[in-house]
């Protein structure tokens, strides 16, 4: 997403040095009051940090001198990494509003529950404007005056709190015409004095209805201010807002505001592959094979981190990391051990496996999980005294934007990333830095992210800019906490005259040119007789599992940084009798149906259809799979063993019938 403020930093960096003229008198006195004594460009210390101070300066130079028809007609967005500290910055902001602009009226928007209990914790009671010291005594403010309502929380007033209220928070649901509840809430926001707004994890703003809200809202709203850390979605879309700021990894490892994160992966020798008939059970032979020849074989990636053993060798792996970091962390915090899942079965298969096998006191959290849980994940943080306290949490997606444990130290990877938005979000839980009593903010902290060659996310790491240091013996020690190399020189802008804006497309031009792309063949004729082509699919009931990896050691990489790379000991043989874990009959049948769901859009648009189409393909699939594994019978009503033996089937599923011409094609055409 492109910085529109680019082209204006040689006047805003001017403006500073000339002492803000232009800006309104009581404007001058609020930035005077959170500026520096000793240095007039610094903000004092205790209330903003340097990048915080540098997005709020240039949102009051947006506003007040360039205005919105130059810059911000549908808002400003601030892009600022994980750990950075958004909360801050909308605190300052709405301090500033209401001593320099009398804006009375603050609404916090947000995606979901855990976004939301997080601005709950900061905004309640006035605490991060306590924390951060952003009321002058002049201002006749006390932190208690921002009254906050919390929609849908149990603890908002009803409707007139809406009026009362200083600070609104909610999801933006809650503001939906398409519900009796949002109707009411719009109501009485459009009915109400302007105010100014903060969406906060802007990126999910593209949403229709959430786009809708937002414009419907624009007539009554002083200010717009997005906040994200990640602005461009899995969709290929972006805020409406105009970007003015942004600070990335690079900028924050520079800064020292966040962890340094190192990813550690297996490098393997040899693996051994045992082929079971998936039907009855039967093991029919084994195979042990060099690791550069499993390629042939076609496994599915997330065979190598959620099969029994290599999942054992992983968490062996993951454990590993933890042990360090607890001894780093000196009793002074219990790190915890995020453990990232694809599906609600792999997911009660890892907790049990870390409880149960490695006896490590897990949490963990679906979308089936009760509120209790929720909050204890909320609050892992928060148990340094408890007797037992939760070493690791188990999570499937839920866990993702708005969780916010700093305590998160080690990062195990069971799933496969092909979204850079949900890969960036799921590293962000562990770059948030800890600070509690005892922990210097000099002192070197590191995130740990377990995870594996063959889930090829080293696009992902390319993004965080991997280093490598070679010939490091296995068995060197290498304290991360004494040795880290310093961070990379922070990137910034030399020459903003030299931006140049990039001229709209013109709607009346029409590109009639030829283009030479070669001979491509055309796509298949969409089948007909569909049906007859799916029922004729067999299937070889073989199914190959990995039973044992040889690793030679674990290597780990900084992003970042100095180049170095280090080889640290392979994990201990993991014993091939564990306790045996069970997956709950819910999670298994939900397991079957989330991936036949997945299946069916990655054939709708592997046959080239909008994904839109996936619901003709899912049904034809599911009733394919009710023919061929399950008896005839729903996947609710079906035996166990036949769920289990679809589950193991399905990866053929997805090859066999994408691998016929024209029979995708012939479903969304022609079906039913």
């Amino acid at each position: 997403m492109y910085n529109l403020f680019s082209k204006h930093e040689d006047a805003f960096r001017d403006w500073r040095t000339e002492g803000l003229p232009g800006l309104k008198a009581e404007s001058y006195k609020f930035v005077e009051f959170l500026t520096s004594p000793e240095d007039d460009q610094a903000p004092r210390p205790g209330t903003l940090w340097p990048h915080q101070w540098e997005a709020f300066l240039r949102v009051v130079y947006a506003y007040e001198i360039l205005g919105k028809a130059e810059i911000g007609a549908d808002g400003l967005l601030l892009n600022i990494v994980t750990g950075g500290g958004k909360t801050a910055v909308i605190a300052a902001i709405i301090a500033w509003l209401r001593l320099a602009h009398l804006v009375e009226k603050f609404v916090l928007l947000c995606p979901n529950l855990i976004v939301r209990d997080r601005l709950e914790d900061d905004f309640h009671g006035g605490r991060v404007f306590r924390a951060r010291d952003l009321l002058p005594n002049w201002g006749h403010l006390q932190p208690e005056d921002f009254v906050l309502t919390t929609l849908g929380s149990g603890k908002e007033g009803g409707w007139a709190s809406l009026f009362s209220a200083s600070i609104i928070l909610g999801n933006i649901h809650q503001f939906y015409l398409s519900n009796q509840s949002g109707q009411s809430n719009l109501s009485a926001l459009m009915n109400g004095p302007d105010f100014a707004l903060f969406n906060d994890e802007a990126h999910n703003s593209p949403a229709l209805e959430y786009e809708a809200t937002l414009k419907r809202m624009r007539e009554k709203v002083v200010l717009r201010v997005d906040t994200t850390a990640t602005p461009d979605r899995a969709d290929g879309k972006a805020p409406d807002s105009d970007m003015i700021y942004e600070y990335g990894v690079t900028d924050a490892l520079a800064d020292g505001i966040i962890k340094t994160p190192i990813v550690y992966q297996p490098d393997i020798r040899t693996v051994q592959l045992t082929y079971t008939d998936a039907r009855t059970g039967e093991r029919r032979r084994v195979e042990e094979i060099d690791w550069a020849e499993v390629d042939r074989l076609g496994l599915n990636a997330t065979q190598w981190v959620t099969d029994d053993e290599p999942m054992r060798q992983q968490m062996a792996i993951a454990l590993r990391r933890l042990e360090e970091q607890e001894r780093r962390a000196k009793r002074r915090y219990q790190p915890i051990l995020f453990v990232v899942a694809v599906c609600k079965a792999d997911a009660e298969k890892a907790e049990q496996t870390l409880s149960k096998y490695f006896r490590v006191k897990t949490l963990l959290v679906t979308e089936d999980s009760d509120e209790v849980d929720r909050q204890k994940a909320r609050e892992l943080g928060r148990q340094k005294n408890s007797a037992t306290p939760y070493r690791a949490v188990v999570s499937v997606l839920m866990l993702r934007e708005g969780w916010d444990v700093p305590e998160v130290g080690v990062i195990l990877l069971l799933r496969k990333f092909s979204s850079k938005v949900y890969g960036q979000q799921v590293i962000g839980r562990g770059l948030r830095r800890v600070r509690v009593t005892g922990v210097e903010s000099s002192e070197p902290q590191i995130c740990a992210i377990v995870d594996h060659p063959k889930l090829e996310h080293q696009w992902l790491w390319d993004m965080f800019n991997v280093k490598r240091r070679q010939n490091v013996k296995i068995d060197d020690l290498f304290d991360e906490t004494e040795d880290l190399p310093p961070p990379p020189p922070k990137q910034e802008l030399a020459k903003p005259d030299f931006v140049v804006d990039v001229p709209p497309v013109d709607p009346a031009f029409v590109d009639e040119g030829e283009f030479d792309v070669g001979d491509i063949p055309p796509p298949p004729p969409p089948l007909e007789n569909w049906k007859q082509a799916l029922d004729q699919i067999q299937y070889d009931p073989t199914v190959v599992e990995i039973t044992k990896v040889g690793i030679s050691g674990v290597v780990g990489q900084e992003l970042t940084g100095q180049r170095w790379k280090t080889l640290h000991s392979a994990p201990d043989e993991t014993a091939p009798d564990g306790p045996v874990v069970q997956v709950s009959d819910e999670a298994a049948r939900d397991a079957v149906r989330e991936a036949l769901l997945e299946t069916a859009e990655v054939l709708t648009v592997e046959a080239g259809y909008a994904a839109t189409f996936k619901d003709a393909v899912y049904s034809a699939l599911v009733h394919h799979v009710r023919a061929k594994f399950l008896k005839g019978t729903s996947l609710g009503l079906a035996d166990r063993s036949d769920v289990d033996f679809a589950w193991r089937m399905l990866s053929q599923v997805k090859a066999r019938v994408g691998g016929v011409p024209g029979l995708v094609a012939g479903i969304i055409e022609y079906g039913d």
